[in-house]
């Protein structure tokens, strides 16, 4: 999440002897963005200042405040190589700015995050599992039951690429997603169903209620909670981040 109160600071601030001066504030200007970051960091600089860091979901709706009459340059930067991927001038003035977006797989930057057109009768699902190297995943559904009456969707995903598409008719049973150590009857984490199921609203279409004909795409993250259990988070259908 994106904290306004950064940005006011950076913009209303400045170092004087090394120490911080507030200088007064001209103008404040509605602004919002959102976004979703994947593969490297970026990081949002303005006018030069580095505000802050991004990685996963982005968003923010507030105000921008503006010291003088000028403009304020923001860029986003890859963190890696300093390389400027995109730039906006916030111009001063008291007309809300449209809302924009942007997503980052890593490698370009983009307005939108690009994914198939609908097909009647089959839903597509796609993921993208950010796991450490070497952690790949089958991917299966049932009702937790049991790991060895699992029916599978996809097999061996592997870390920090994108499966393909899967093509999901209407199914029969409980819509459980699981994953499971990649060609093991193992639940991915510990082998434990309650930590390697998807939560997030992952939908699959039944013979008997959803028929399916929509477009999915699974970012899937691994961290630690405040416990130090591994879990998968976040959990985050791209679909619904950048809607057409």
């Amino acid at each position: 999440m994106v904290l306004m109160t950064a940005l006011a600071i950076f913009v209303s601030s400045c170092e004087k002897e090394g120490k911080p001066a507030i200088v007064p504030i001209k103008d404040l200007r509605p602004t919002s963005f959102s976004g979703f970051v994947m593969g490297d960091t970026l990081e949002q600089y303005f006018d030069g200042v580095r505000i802050r860091e991004y990685y996963g979901r982005v968003r923010f709706s507030g105000k921008i405040a503006f010291e003088s009459e000028n403009p304020i340059n923001m860029e986003l930067k890859k963190k890696s190589t300093g390389e400027v991927l995109y730039t906006r001038i916030i111009e001063n003035n008291a007309t809300a700015e449209k809302p924009f977006s942007f997503f980052y797989d890593g490698e370009k930057l983009t307005e939108n995050y690009i994914y198939p057109a609908d097909i009647e009768g089959l839903e597509q699902i796609a993921f993208y599992l950010d796991f450490p190297e070497g952690v790949a995943a089958d991917i299966v559904y049932g009702d937790g039951s049991d790991v060895n009456s699992v029916i599978y969707l996809a097999r061996n995903i592997q870390p920090k690429q994108w499966s393909e598409f899967i093509k999901i008719p209407p199914l029969e049973g409980e819509m459980y997603v699981f994953l499971l150590k990649a060609g093991k009857n193992e639940y991915l984490i510990d082998n434990d169903v309650n930590y390697s199921y998807m939560n997030a609203g992952i939908q699959l279409p039944n013979k008997y209620g959803y028929q399916g004909g929509k477009v999915q795409s699974w970012y899937v993250g691994m961290k630690a909670d405040s416990q130090g259990k591994t879990v998968l988070f976040p959990q985050e259908d791209l679909v619904r981040l950048f809607p057409r």
